[in-house]
């Protein structure tokens, strides 16, 4: 028999459960934690994970008591007030003292722990817990007090207006919920039910959101352009969709890729896919970051931009000197990080930038980049040939390319030809500079060949052509499996 206390019998069942998965998950004699953990089975992990979860709740519920006894008990003059008597000004320092926690843990302890207390009427009569259902839910563990936490709040901050019975069902529906959910798709199905139940709420709501809108941009002392912004849903939508779209694609772009999608019969991928040599490298944060970039690229190229941006342009300073040898530095107006002379280059043949050549690093020479742009008819004709980007399994389209020279026009005096131009994203532009591969243009198709030290072979790989680009858009055996990037920014897009 045991000699646990009641109220602490479930807990006991809890701890015994663990016991059991753990030593049942054991391939070899116990040892200490992390000689076990790495003995056990990959099942018999999990199904100890789980057991610890919930013995974690069990304990958790118990704590929320404790934390309301705690502040039930600091309510009385000085000296009955416990906090005090334990020299602590509150309730919630001597529980976050107590466990060795955060003051807002211990907050929420007391929160969880009064909104899941019987109460009592001012004639003494017993009371149930302002919200049953958590409660409920807690004792029998299925709840943990972050999700309790969450819940309680959306209850509490209900109008009164609300009819009762829907405050109840909408208690219930996220008690429910929660442990398939989480806490993150808790908040999310609380959003709904919010504007739902609180109709009248909403703009107002919507209104708080739009008032705490921001965006803040600097240059940290790294020299890295730094960005930190919150938008409201009508402002960030557009943002998050642009975003999420073009990673969306450029994921697409990797998978297929990697396993070889639309492989020829000679074993050659379409543009690329399949080889090593063109697998995506990036993380999403750097995607993300890249898409961000590429849309700004566009709006200072676009002739239906806003007058305040079809007038804008950045300006790279640099001394001619450095342009032709390679070597030295540029300066971009408004940045105050130097770039390299190899990076001025780039910026020469991309939109929306004017390299102002310097002599001497003071004289105004000539603004070089309206002098050696790629006429309209020409980018026309390289993406009929190149389709977007040209780089092997690459699939940004045209509007997210530029027109660049094969032989530099600075440093190998190269021609505004098509027959020296590729079309290029920012991203493969900088790939194929940084990286020395080499371009050759051979019956109306390109070809990138690589430097020693990525293929001592030097093999040439083909790049896209516009056929590639084609076969791309078209629908594939695989249309419905998309990631869920790509996924969440097509149906907001419909």
């Amino acid at each position: 028999m045991s000699s646990a206390p009641a109220a602490l019998l479930e807990l006991e069942a809890a701890c015994a459960t663990v016991m059991r998965d753990w030593a049942g998950a054991l391939l070899t004699a116990s040892r200490e934690a992390e000689a076990d953990i790495t003995a056990m089975s990959g099942d018999g992990l999990v199904r100890t994970t789980e057991a610890l979860a919930a013995l974690a709740r069990r304990v958790e519920a118990l704590q929320a008591r404790c934390a309301a006894g705690i502040a039930e008990r600091s309510r009385g003059l000085d000296d009955d007030d416990l906090a005090r008597k334990h020299g602590f000004a509150s309730p919630e320092r001597l529980i976050a003292q107590t466990t060795g926690g955060r003051y807002s843990d211990a907050a929420r302890l007391v929160a969880v722990g009064q909104a899941t207390s019987h109460r009592a009427s001012f004639t003494g009569e017993a009371l149930p817990p302002r919200h049953p259902h958590v409660a409920a839910a807690l004792d029998a563990g299925t709840l943990g007090v972050a999700a309790a936490e969450v819940i309680r709040r959306f209850l509490d901050r209900l109008p009164a207006a609300v009819a009762h019975g829907d405050v109840d069902a909408a208690e219930q529906l996220l008690v429910d919920r929660a442990p398939a959910v989480g806490v993150d798709g808790l908040t999310r199905l609380i959003t709904q039910l919010e504007a739902h139940l609180d109709p009248d709420g909403v703009k107002p709501r919507e209104d708080e959101l739009r008032a705490r809108r921001g965006l803040s941009i600097w240059q940290d002392a790294a020299g890295m352009i730094n960005l930190k912004g919150a938008f409201d849903p009508a402002n960030g939508a557009p943002i998050k969709l642009a975003v999420e779209a073009l990673v969306g694609a450029e994921l697409h772009r990797a998978r297929d890729a990697k396993r070889g999608f639309g492989e020829h019969a000679g074993g050659e991928g379409a543009g690329g896919a399949g080889d090593p040599l063109f697998v995506e490298e990036r993380t999403i944060g750097q995607m993300n970051a890249d898409a961000l970039a590429d849309i700004a690229r566009l709006s200072l190229s676009s002739t239906s931009a806003p007058p305040a941006l079809r007038g804008a342009i950045v300006v790279a300073r640099v001394d001619v000197d450095s342009l032709v040898s390679g070597r030295g530095h540029a300066s971009i107006d408004g940045v105050d990080q130097p770039v390299s002379a190899a990076t001025a280059r780039e910026l020469a043949e991309t939109a929306g930038v004017a390299p102002l050549l310097m002599r001497g690093g003071s004289e105004p020479l000539d603004l070089g980049r309206a002098a050696r742009l790629f006429s309209a008819a020409q980018k026309i004709a390289l993406v009929e040939r190149d389709g977007g980007c040209a780089w092997p399994a690459c699939r940004r389209p045209p509007s997210h390319a530029e027109a660049h020279h094969i032989a530099w026009w600075g440093r190998h005096e190269g021609r505004t030809d098509v027959s020296n131009g590729i079309m290029l994203c920012s991203f493969h532009h900088h790939r194929v500079h940084d990286d020395g591969w080499g371009i050759r243009i051979h019956d109306g198709r390109s070809w990138f060949i690589p430097p020693v030290h990525l293929d001592p072979a030097q093999r040439p790989r083909p790049g896209n052509s516009a056929s590639d680009h084609l076969i791309a858009q078209l629908p594939g055996p695989n249309q419905f499996a998309e990631d869920p990037v790509a996924a969440r920014a097509r149906g907001a897009a419909a």
